[in-house]
């Protein structure tokens, strides 16, 4: 069985930003005007819904009614993010499986707008449907036995529900890490491939529940990196007044004037940088795990020498 090394897997989103250091800038540029746009979009058809909304969940004493209300209008923007975000990072999936497996096809910064994002969108929907079914199964059945449990004996449905909802986790962590080839896998063969995952992922578990262990790690230090520089310039740019640091840690761009300030400039700037780098950290393995499973597996071997002087 063709293997691959799990720790050359975990840091392929470095290796990818290092080796592509002008295609990625392009990408947080890209991305940067996007969610500027993005933001100009949603505080113009739902920021006094945002806002009042905030003001409501700042405030211990209000009416749960009230805020239950001011919740119910937030409907279409969470629409609104949801296909957005499936669109973005559709997009942005593509073009990092386009870097890690046909580096040559650089044009564009690897950037399209075709069949190949709109299958990503479709499967990571199949996906996400998927794990949420499954979430639901385990939540009623671990409900169901710890009801029943409770009637008869109590201290044993504790004892249970101690050792049955870390497994419940541990059943979904597996399935998403048995179906995490399939945004790959569907984008090299060009067509939506959900369950295809679970062959290509046999015996593999652990190196790969690794890899994307320790990727997630290194975004999470990238996060917390960026967030400290943005914190920082943030402060020096408000001369570390409190007030307006808190609002720029907490993203509250719920007005356009709070937007064009030079702290919200710097959230989006660095808001860019994040979601890509992040991105790139965590999704750049997937496609590596693939290549050296799948694509150099499928090359002949080179053919063994026939002669003394062949080499």
């Amino acid at each position: 069985m063709k293997t691959f090394s799990a720790t050359d897997a975990a840091i392929s989103g470095f290796v990818l930003v290092r080796e592509h250091f002008k295609t990625v800038a392009v990408w947080v540029l890209i991305a940067t005007i996007v969610s500027a746009i993005v933001s100009v979009t949603i505080i113009g058809l739902f920021g006094p819904q945002l806002e009042a909304f905030t003001t409501l969940s700042q405030n211990n004493s209000a009416d749960p009614t009230e805020a239950l209300q001011a919740m119910a209008k937030l409907g279409p923007f969470a629409l609104f993010s949801l296909v957005y975000s499936i669109a973005f990072y559709s997009v942005l999936l593509a073009a990092i499986y386009r870097a890690v497996l046909r580096p040559a096809d650089a044009r564009r910064a690897y950037l399209r707008f075709g069949a190949d994002e709109l299958r990503q969108a479709g499967v990571s929907i199949l996906l996400g449907l998927l794990l949420f079914a499954a979430y639901l199964v385990l939540l009623v059945a671990v409900t169901l036995i710890l009801v029943i449990l409770g009637a008869i004996a109590p201290p044993l449905a504790a004892l249970v529900g101690l050792l049955i909802v870390p497994a419940s986790f541990a059943v979904l962590v597996f399935l998403g890490v048995r179906l995490s080839l399939a945004n790959v896998q569907t984008f090299t063969e060009g067509k939506i491939n959900v369950f295809g995952s679970f062959a290509l992922t046999k015996g593999r578990f652990w190196p790969m529940f690794g890899a994307y262990f320790v990727a997630t790690v290194l975004a999470v230090v990238v996060y917390l990196l960026l967030f400290l520089i943005i914190t920082l310039l943030g402060g020096a740019l408000s001369g570390f007044n409190l007030d307006t640091l808190n609002d720029l840690m907490q993203s509250q761009k719920l007005t356009l004037a709070s937007l064009l300030t030079p702290t919200g400039v710097l959230s989006l700037a660095v808001g860019g940088l994040i979601t890509v780098l992040t991105s790139v950290t965590i999704y750049a393995p997937s496609a590596f795990i693939y290549r050296e499973i799948v694509e150099r597996a499928a090359k002949p071997a080179p053919a063994a020498p026939s002669g003394p002087f062949d080499v």
